[in-house]
């Protein structure tokens, strides 16, 4: 293993040693531990990273099942550092390590060891490592690991063709804003759900159509519209509410909101409900390889991430807040150089 050489070993990181509201809990500290890699895993000198839906209720630990993950009744002390994606360079390698080398530039999601981007040194599995083109900055490959990976997936699960058409709820979110701008290179015609304040947003992405979600009598009006699918990323309602919406062979696939909708599809896997499919996003596709398309089609010009705003590692919670207000549009990006 090549050696970390840092005049000391700490970093700094944002952490929390409680659950609860990410304002009050969250603190930005200077003396976390750079962890060192073990087999099969890289030390990576976070540039960038972004926040998630999964930052949210990770912190406030809203499902027993996020307890059961973290900690009973605090995170345990390897668990304290969340942030779900990371863009930056590789400071170390561990054993094992084959294909990349200490400067690379590189892209990855940090969901299966649970977080680790909200600090200036991340740990990551080589497998799931990706190598950032040039062509792409720091900030908007960060965008990708979980939100362009997210949305490449579900699209890839609702199995469309040039012509058909979709319905993306929750539009405007950062998995909605990749959602409308892959559908549309594919050639897909999309009604997006998402309030009226966004619209003008979701329109610049793509969209062909625009239904605020707060007219109950807009959603209604949806009913018999015959969608080869609907893409579903803040799913509050049950799932069933859409069947109408669908053409009798059309699908539905849940991408994010509400857990116990996930965990209700996941039971019933490909439940069907007539010739239609009601089901939750899972990874048919490997995630790096996912991960690697959205990065092309950033560099191609058929899609551009969806940044809000870029801020420091001190605004995050704030940033998070925001998720739980529904205020935010795309991607909000943390650049670790901030000091703001």
């Amino acid at each position: 293993m090549k050696e970390l050489k840092l005049e000391n070993r700490f970093m700094r990181a944002l952490v929390f040693r409680q659950y609860g509201d990410p304002r009050e809990v969250m603190e930005l500290i200077n003396d976390w531990e750079i962890p060192k890699p073990s087999k099969n895993k890289v030390l990576v000198k976070v540039k960038c990273c972004s926040v998630n839906a999964a930052d949210r209720h990770m912190v406030r630990a809203n499902y027993f099942v996020i307890k059961m993950l973290l900690g009973l009744f605090k995170p345990a002390k390897r668990r304290r550092v969340l942030g779900m994606d990371v863009a930056g360079t590789i400071e170390t390698i561990g054993k094992g390590v084959k294909g990349f080398q200490v400067g690379d530039a590189v892209v990855a999601e940090t969901r299966k060891i649970l977080g680790g981007g909200f600090a200036e040194y991340a740990l990551v599995d080589a497998a799931d490592l990706v190598k950032k083109p040039a062509e792409i900055s720091f900030e908007q490959a960060a965008t990708v690991p979980i939100s362009g990976q997210a949305a490449m997936m579900g699209l890839i699960l609702c199995e469309l063709q040039p012509g058909d058409k979709v319905l993306i709820n929750g539009a405007s979110g950062g998995v909605g804003s990749f959602g409308v701008q892959i559908a549309k290179a594919k050639g897909i015609h999309v009604t997006a759900i998402c309030s009226t304040k966004k619209a003008s947003a979701v329109k610049s992405w793509g969209a062909d159509e625009i239904v605020d979600y707060k007219k109950k009598d807009s959603i209604k009006a949806l009913n018999g519209s015959d969608f080869d699918a609907v893409f579903d990323t803040a799913s509050f309602e049950c799932p069933g509410r859409y069947k109408p919406m669908l053409k009798k062979d059309g699908k539905y696939v849940l991408v994010g909101g509400d857990f116990y909708n996930m965990l209700m599809l996941k039971l019933f896997s490909r439940f069907d409900t007539g010739s239609q499919k009601f089901i939750a996003l899972s990874q048919d596709v490997e995630a790096t390889t996912n991960i690697k398309t959205v990065l092309q089609m950033i560099v191609d010009k058929k899609i551009d991430p969806a940044i809000q705003k870029v801020i420091s590692l001190r605004e995050v919670p704030n940033a998070i807040h925001s998720l739980e207000e529904r205020t935010v549009i795309g991607k909000i990006v943390v650049n670790l150089n901030s000091i703001i």
